[in-house]
């Protein structure tokens, strides 16, 4: 009995080890021709709060984000690559425990808004872009906490949610 819960334990670490993280899926694709990639540092994102604005909130928000990066496919939604890159990242979403924000649909186009917390006040946000002809990733990392990244997503400080099955009920 040792023997089988020990080999079960080592088969479930050799498949988290080997799950795909979002880190190794910009790493994957950011090299290949076929994809845009653009990262935007640290030190670039303290200069851009320098010039978010006057609004106090935008360059609170600013002053908190570690980096940008941003994966573009131009390709057919019906393509190999396509549907393998989005095949990763939904194992990525869901490895990763990341919590919808907002989904919305639109002539189309999909939206898709997801965000996770880890650690203390660190966190990810993932805005995915799809349509017949593109796909965008756009990877926002920093010090923010739950409240502060739903109040991104809201006026007043109150977050609006519009989902998919909010405009199934409009006909």
């Amino acid at each position: 009995m040792k023997k089988i819960l020990t080999l079960v334990a080592v088969i479930l670490v050799v498949a988290a080890s080997q799950a795909q993280t979002l880190q190794s899926l910009f790493d994957k694709y950011s090299q290949d021709e076929r994809f845009t990639y653009v990262t935007v540092g640290n030190g670039m994102m303290n200069l851009a709060s320098a010039f978010a604005g006057k609004q106090k909130n935008n360059k609170e928000m600013m002053s908190k984000l570690k980096s940008i990066k941003i994966l573009t496919l131009e390709n057919d939604a019906n393509s190999s690559i396509m549907k393998s890159v989005i095949q990763e990242l939904d194992k990525v979403i869901e490895a990763g425990k990341f919590e919808t924000a907002v989904e919305a649909r639109d002539k189309g186009e999909t939206v898709h808004i997801y965000y996770r917390i880890t650690g203390k006040d660190n966190a990810d946000m993932l805005i995915i872009t799809k349509d017949k002809g593109e796909f965008s990733l756009i990877w926002m990392s920093g010090k923010m906490s739950k409240e502060e990244i739903m109040h991104s997503f809201s006026q007043n400080g109150k977050c609006d949610r519009k989902t998919d099955e909010s405009n199934d009920n409009v006909s």
